[in-house]
């Protein structure tokens, strides 16, 4: 554009111009920010689900996530079950679906223990290995841990064994004695034992959440908010607000620029998606209060760029004060309760 056009123009000089708009009623703002979010929530799980399945099919992760499964395996911690899904040897001994009776609960978690002992002395050291063992005879010796008066295990001959005082059944022991070793102690030394197991571990959970999860909630908001702003230009609107004819304008009365646009979703995600997560939704809190209390029915991107969503059903927001006057704005409707005046 020329220095020149950028100059007033004389039959826009002569000419006033009122423009009348309405507040997009409160009830159609929150059914377009469901419809955004329930678009958002899906594309965000579309992409993980595309990305997830690229990266666990990558040569790394997998060589990686079987070295895993063998230690996992190996260590006695995890069991497989007849469909070839790997759980931790507490949930598929207590799955009712596998059917175990108690004693052979109690037996096999047993094995689990011994054979988990003598693969932290063959993969880490004896010293290790006795450590655990300790820990482990201190457990089941505990004299807070009773039934009836009378602890599960006692010591005999040098040899701890089941107390025959004790009344307790099978699957008591295995839920009382059993099932918190293994899950609370056992769960944890393999962790910190076993450095290779905590990096292979390390590395999952990098690549889950930088690898799968961080690039899906970057896409997802932006092809849900930001792209759409940029394809429904007039009244930069989100698909949920395109429906609901809900548009945004600006304190002079017209489409927000590009940068005020940007501006709002920037606001929108970092302070609103991303801090109501880190607070329990505080932000998303305060936004809806302004929006439904406040004099301009503002939510918190809106109140910080002034900024109003209002009804587009009859009205239609403009890029420039030369298409308002084009376009005979000053026929529009009154408005019921919103009425800012834009004058030329």
């Amino acid at each position: 554009m020329s220095e020149e056009e950028l100059q007033p123009r004389p039959y826009l000089e002569a000419q006033k111009t009122e423009i009348h708009y309405t507040y997009a009623p409160f009830h159609r703002r929150i059914f377009a920010n469901l419809t955004d979010f329930l678009i958002f929530a899906l594309t965000f799980g579309l992409f993980f689900v595309i990305i997830r399945a690229i990266v666990i099919n990558t040569p790394d992760y997998l060589a990686k996530e079987e070295r895993i499964l063998t230690i996992r395996e190996e260590s006695g911690m995890y069991k497989k079950n007849t469909e070839g899904r790997w759980f931790d040897t507490i949930s598929f001994l207590a799955d009712p679906v596998n059917g175990f009776t108690g004693y052979a609960k109690m037996d096999i978690a047993r094995e689990s223990i011994e054979q988990f002992i003598a693969y932290i002395g063959a993969n880490n050291s004896a010293e290790a290995a006795q450590k655990v063992q300790k820990d482990y005879d201190t457990f089941r010796l505990d004299p807070k841990r009773v039934y009836e008066g009378k602890t599960y295990f006692v010591l005999q001959e040098g040899q701890i064994v089941r107390n025959p005082e004790c009344a307790a059944t099978a699957e008591m022991v295995f839920n009382n004695v059993y099932t918190p070793f293994v899950d609370e102690h056992c769960q944890g030394y393999l962790i910190t034992m076993l450095p290779e197991y905590l990096a292979l571990t390390r590395y999952e959970t990098v690549v889950l959440v930088a690898g799968e999860l961080l690039p899906s909630y970057l896409i997802a908001p932006i092809l849900t908010y930001l792209v759409p702003t940029f394809g429904f230009r007039r009244g930069r609107a989100s698909f949920g607000k395109k429906m609901y004819q809900i548009g945004v304008i600006d304190s002079r009365l017209l489409v927000p620029t590009v940068r005020r646009s940007i501006a709002r979703f920037c606001i929108l995600y970092f302070a609103e998606y991303l801090l109501s997560i880190a607070t329990f939704a505080i932000p998303f809190l305060i936004s809806a209060t302004l929006m439904a209390f406040s004099k301009a029915h503002q939510g918190l991107p809106d109140y910080f760029l002034g900024l109003y969503e209002v009804d587009v059903s009859k009205d239609k927001i403009f890029f420039s004060r030369e298409e308002i006057l084009l376009s005979g704005a000053a026929d529009n409707k009154a408005p019921v309760d919103f009425k800012p005046t834009y004058e030329d």
